[in-house]
């Protein structure tokens, strides 16, 4: 053709590399025995259906680039089959890859044939990125899979000068509307957390983020439950390229920024599910005394006392060692095997948030976590740790009472992550600040922190005040640079039936608290001879705090003392209101709330049902979160707790509750079995102690009529009166409140609203009844406060401090009740009796000049109160 002078066509790369067979791929359709093959490997590496469907969420249009961290031909055939297996978008091309062992021999011999004449023809290798290859292929619909960290993809753009993977596909990006989604994925094949240093073991066989050969094949025929896939944030390149401080930027620099950012991206969340790097005790405790801060501190603290400094050095070593945990992936492991029998043994079940759980951990990859659980029993701290580790996260650093140190619970206890402080930081000084050094050593470490807000288990199955010292102090931490910012965690522990039932009556009744020993824990035995139920946690989307700093307008590094402190005090009510609003209502606390408030010691099924079809309206009128069981069959489980509380002796009745029950069975209930409901009915009361202070403002009016604003005042006297009882949610306002009741009483027919006159409502024939229901739920804390009242009377009063002053609450009460003047004997509670002293107190009860005054007033209140409640 030449000679007739026709010029021959030059070559463009993309027409050779039409012709150009490449490695980096395979094929869609394998043999049936790969395939089989491949899947009886990857048999033990679970990717969930919750990892799964953060796929089946993006566009079914998009272009899938799955990102691992490190090159990895098992990684690619994992996903290849797994993805393929579960009908998602699967890879079938890999940047920097080349796959010959699972390709047909057709297509291998291909291969080979074209690399040859590709060599001989441009002296080099063929190159598909360069080529346009994959983009063509990507473009054809093709999925792929992209190592972040490549020798050969940095030799080929920092030496070579050659086109970066990823910046072959932010061009690829601008050159197509459909979006491009980076995945990143993790896979895990241990849950252990790094060590800070390599091991012989980690030197010859890989480390457990990077496994050898020989460690990850042990790893894949091991049945591990740690064998797992996770799926990181996807990231759309569409979206990522529309940002503005990027649309200036060469495509090779952001292909360096993008490349940070998903490394970072997925370092965090192998963070989130491993821990961070875990050092040894010695290796913490060394940098913790050493540390620049704490050993200015001491110099002072020596200087001030007059004491050596060497003996200021032993005394802060004693103390750390007193504090500080020693956690160990072993004792995790452990702990793991023991609780998956014990609560076998204990519980029906363990019921776990798993949305409200996901959030948590998406949180964790942006800060550490402080967890804080309402504490209602010894349990809590065991089944907190026991979710995280059954949903792939790290088991928190828990703060535990000292007295929970003896042998050998404290050893246990520290080697699963638990450090131990004092009750009280009051004049040691010393203490204070190694105590403060090591929760700081901890934020900067990584780890997250469980702590208890109320200070201690409640014995009355209701929220405690807030106590913020520790909170106080993890704020300061943050303040001081720790870490840039905490996730305030607030988590729900909700049972069925607590361990510690008899041990809290005890205690609430006036009884001395029997301490932690060696003793308790081996009688503890006797609990395994019994079930109780099932366990609810239920957690709160997290709170940020440097967004809620800014969201109050103050300055994080200039705050003074006095705004910190306010700060801390607002920051452990929102926290105790958030716990509320995820508290699930369970049929024990509602069973219990309709046979103590029927102020009946006789009734029949038929009576109390009725009372149970009012407040389960009422928590479906409000969106109350309930249990399960509650959510289905309502009448069969409020037959089943009927059934336990008589096996328990807490009702009597003459025929078996098995099955359903005769509207005529009648109950029976003993005056010395309402403490122990009471600590049920607590458990749920949250959900209607604000039904209940309005239907008591709605009784007080005396009259069927009345208009809103009525009730605005009675509410807030009454909400005043037990702001030390409940957690009121402080964001609302009085007026909010009382009309989300009416808007309640309204769909339960309590209500009517007025034709005629605006804001106006009726009580209904009906209402009346249902009214008196809920306002009983006052009459254990009003006639609790007149017995406080009573003792602040008493010509001893102003020489007792308040423990003194809750066993004259205690003698009293008893004499109260025997001469009618109170009838509930819950009432006699000396936890409900603190809190009503220090509330008087600090309304000046005992003030000389208007004491007698302000005691008058709050008892004429409550009679008035009490004699509406018994009308």
């Amino acid at each position: 053709m030449l000679k007739f002078g026709l010029k021959r066509k030059k070559k463009t790369p993309m027409s050779d590399a039409m012709r150009v067979h490449y490695s980096n791929f395979i094929p869609e359709k394998g043999g049936a025995i790969s395939d089989l093959l491949r899947r009886f490997i990857f048999r033990n590496i679970v990717l969930s259906d919750t990892e799964a469907e953060k796929i089946k969420k993006l566009d079914d249009n998009g272009i899938y680039v799955y990102a691992s961290k490190y090159p990895s031909h098992f990684a690619f055939l994992y996903f290849h089959t797994r993805l393929k297996q579960k009908e998602l978008p699967f890879p079938t091309i890999g940047f920097d890859c080349a796959i010959y062992a699972w390709q047909p021999l057709s297509h291998l011999l291909r291969i080979i044939g074209s690399h040859i004449a590709y060599f001989f023809k441009h002296f080099s290798v063929p190159d598909p990125v360069e080529s346009g290859h994959l983009k063509k292929q990507l473009l054809d619909g093709k999925n792929a899979i992209l190592p972040l960290i490549s020798r050969d993809a940095f030799y080929r753009s920092f030496v070579k000068s050659k086109t970066d993977p990823i910046a072959c596909l932010l061009e690829l990006q601008k050159e197509t509307e459909r979006p491009i989604y980076i995945i990143p994925e993790v896979m895990v094949f241990s849950m252990m957390p790094n060590k800070s240093g390599l091991s012989l073991f980690d030197i010859f066989f890989g480390t457990r983020e990077r496994p050898g050969k020989i460690r990850r094949i042990a790893g894949i025929f091991k049945r591990n439950k740690e064998s797992f896939v996770e799926i990181s944030d996807p990231v759309n390149l569409k979206e990522w390229l529309k940002e503005s401080a990027l649309s200036e930027k060469p495509v090779g620099e952001m292909a360096i920024l993008l490349r940070r950012q998903l490394i970072e991206q997925l370092n965090r969340h192998r963070q989130s599910i491993t821990g961070p790097v875990l050092k040894s005790r010695e290796e913490m405790k060394e940098s913790i005394l050493t540390g620049k801060s704490l050993a200015k501190f001491m110099a002072k603290y020596a200087q001030d006392e007059e004491k050596p400094l060497p003996d200021i050095h032993k005394k802060a070593d004693a103390y750390l060692d007193e504090i500080a945990a020693n956690y160990s992936a072993k004792w995790v492991r452990i702990f793991e095997w023991i609780l998956d029998r014990l609560f076998n043994t204990l519980f029906e079940g363990i019921i776990a948030d798993k949305k409200g759980l996901a959030k948590v951990k998406m949180r964790s990859k942006q800060a550490p976590l402080v967890l804080v659980p309402c504490h209602k029993s010894h349990l809590d701290y065991l089944i907190l740790s026991y979710v995280f580790k059954k949903n792939n996260m790290p088991c928190p650093h828990i703060a535990a009472g000292r007295n929970l140190s003896f042998w050998p619970m404290g050893t246990m206890l520290r080697g699963g992550g638990a450090f131990f402080m004092r009750r009280t930081f009051k004049g040691a000084k010393l203490y204070s600040r190694v105590f403060f050094e090591y929760m700081q050593k901890l934020l900067s470490e990584g780890f997250n922190i469980e702590l208890f807000l109320e200070g201690t288990r409640s014995r009355t199955g209701k929220l405690l005040p807030p106590k913020v010292g520790l909170l106080s102090m993890l704020v300061d931490a943050c303040r001081q640079g720790a870490c840039e910012d905490l996730q305030f965690v607030p988590v729900y522990f909700g049972y069925d039936r607590v361990l510690e039932e008899d041990a809290y009556l005890h205690e609430v009744e006036g009884g001395a608290k029997e301490s932690e020993n060696l003793n308790q824990l081996i009688k503890a035995r006797r609990f395994l001879k019994r079930r109780y139920g099932k366990v609810y946690v239920n957690f709160h989307e997290p709170i940020s705090l440097s967004d809620l700093i800014n969201e109050k307008g103050y300055d994080f590094k200039t705050m003074n003392d006095e705004e910190h402190a306010h700060f801390c005090n607002d920051l452990g009510y929102r926290i105790i209101n958030s716990i509320n609003d995820v508290s699930i209502a369970t049929p024990y606390g509602v069973v219990a709330s309709a046979v103590l408030n029927s102020m009946k010691k006789r009734f029949t099924y038929g009576q109390i049902s009725e009372d149970l079809k009012v407040f389960t309206d009422h928590l479906d009128a409000q969106n109350v979160w309930v249990s399960d069981s509650l959510g289905e069959n309502r009448e069969r489980s409020f037959e089943s707790v009927l059934d336990s509380y008589v096996k328990r002796k807490f009702l009597e009745c003459a025929v078996e509750c098995k099955g359903p029950i005769d509207p005529s069975t009648t109950f029976n209930l003993d005056d010395g079995k309402r403490p122990v409901l009471d600590y049920y009915k607590n458990n749920c009361i949250i959900h209607f102690i604000s039904a209940g202070i309005t239907a008591l403002a709605i009784k007080e009016l005396n009259r069927f009529e009345f208009h809103a604003s009525e009730l605005f005042d009675g509410y807030s006297q009454m909400a005043d009166l037990f702001d030390r009882e409940f957690a009121f949610n402080r964001n609302h306002s009085v007026e909010h409140m009382v009309r989300k009741e009416l808007k309640a009483f309204i769909n339960s027919k309590i209500l009517v609203p007025h034709n005629a006159k605006p804001d106006t409502y009726e009580v209904t024939s009906e209402g009346l009844r249902r009214l008196n229901l809920f306002s009983r739920f006052l009459k254990t804390y009003l006639e609790a406060y007149l017995v406080a009242l009573t003792a602040l009377d008493s010509k001893k009063a102003p020489k007792l401090d308040v423990k003194g002053l809750v066993k004259k609450c205690q003698t009293f009460g008893k004499k109260m009740i025997k001469q009618n003047e109170i009838e509930l004997s819950e009432a006699l509670s000396d936890i409900t009796f603190k809190n009503a002293l220090i509330h008087f107190l600090d309304k000046g009860a005992l003030n000389e000049e208007k004491g007698e005054t302000t005691r008058s007033f709050y008892k004429e209140t409550i009679v008035g109160y009490l004699d509406i409640l018994n009308q």
